[in-house]
This record gives structure tokens, sequence and C-alpha cells, in this order.
């Protein structure tokens, strides 16, 4: 029976971390797809492309919070908080990614026919896209030294 109890005590403490790993994934798997769409949108003219990228961008920033505060739960628990370049990154990295999701939702939702027209909203839109798909890769890439 102990040995039981052990097994979950074990598994609840591993939980946070692989709550990171869970939503760390599906964040940056949204993302790219995000990016994709909208090539294909530009490609295509097709606006449901546009659309489904929105929608990539919305569920990866609802994913982002999760995915920062695991991830300083899991640096802070796993690594005793240490300051290292790597971890440095990922927290600056992170911030960013953060703002700049949140920013292209704001910017859709308070111009959605930017994205339409041609003009300079319609650029820096696409650019923050693709920064903050950027972003994500590369924090993906620096949690992948880790494993």
């Amino acid at each position: 029976m102990a040995d039981k109890r052990t097994r979950k005590a074990v598994y609840l403490k591993k939980l946070p971390v692989r709550a990171h790993h869970i939503s760390s994934h599906f964040t940056s798997s949204m993302f790219p797809a995000a990016s994709v769409l909208l090539t294909l949108f530009f490609i295509t003219g097709g606006a449901r492309f546009e659309l489904a990228a929105f929608y990539c961008i919305v569920f990866g920033t609802l994913a982002g919070p999760l995915t920062y505060g695991s991830g300083v739960f899991d640096w802070k628990t796993r690594f005793q908080g240490r300051r290292t370049r790597i971890f440095d990154h990922k927290i600056f990295f992170g911030v960013m990614f953060l703002t700049l999701s949140l920013v292209l939702i704001v910017a859709r939702i308070v111009w959605p026919e930017a994205i339409l027209a041609s003009g300079t909203l319609k650029w820096i839109y696409i650019s923050l896209v693709y920064a903050a798909t950027g972003c994500s890769i590369y924090l993906g890439y620096l949690g992948g030294k880790f494993i």
C-alpha cells in the first residue's frame, strides 16, 4: 500500500513539469501553423486561411501563460532557479512571445480589416505573426537542450 502512495506522490511532484512539456508543445505547434495558414492566405487569397490562422494564434496565446508559469515552476524546482544564458533567454523570449501574441489578438480585434487591405498595418501584422512564430521556435529549441 505504501508503495502505491509513494508512486502517486512522485507522479504528483512531476505533474507540473509534465504540464510544462504538454503546454509548450501545444503552444509551439499553434504559431507555426498560424504562419503556414497566413502564408496560404497570401498565396490563395482565401479569407478562411486567415481566420484559421487567427484561431491558432488565439489558442496558442491562451496556452501561453500556462506554459510560461509551469516553465518558471519547473526552473525553480528542477534547476533551483539558477541563472544561466539559456534560462535568461527563455525568460526574455517567453515574455516577448506573450507580449507579441497578445498584441496580435488585440490588433486583429481592433482592426479586423487591416489584414485584408493593402498597407502598413497588414505588413506590421504579418511581421508580428512571423516574429511570434520565431520566438516560439527558439523557445522550443532552447527547451530541447534540456531533454
